[in-house]
């Protein structure tokens, strides 16, 4: 679900960055999304791994290191390079991705609701 969410965004973004930047907007944005969705993909798995009552502050650390780490470091490297993805924009397509890739993978990575819809029957 995390990656199509990320496919539509950058399905909604790719006409933008080809108007801004052409080919180097494409791969700007792309490049941006595949950064986000990674960092969340990994912080997801983590707290997958880590959810026992005694983990879940550490699954949280992890998780929070890869979702900001992964793409920031991506970004700082890019813009320290000042090499044609950092021309086109790709720290903002960064500021584009990362806000919606947090958002769905904090909403997967809550616990799921009972069948019977959590409401409990008294008689």
């Amino acid at each position: 679900m995390l990656g199509t969410v990320a496919l539509v965004l950058y399905g909604v973004i790719a006409p933008i960055a080809y108007l801004c930047a052409g080919r180097g907007g494409l791969w700007a944005s792309a490049l941006a999304g595949l950064a986000c969705l990674a960092g969340a993909e990994i912080a997801l798995v983590i707290s997958h791994l880590l959810r026992a009552p005694g983990r879940v502050l550490w699954g949280l650390l992890f998780g929070m290191a890869a979702r900001m780490g992964i793409p920031l470091t991506f970004g700082l490297v890019a813009s320290l390079i000042d090499g044609p993805l950092a021309r086109a924009g790709l720290l903002f397509y960064l500021l584009v991705f990362f806000p919606v890739t947090l958002a769905v993978e904090t909403v997967l990575s809550l616990p799921q609701p009972e069948p019977d819809g959590g409401c409990k029957k008294t008689s």
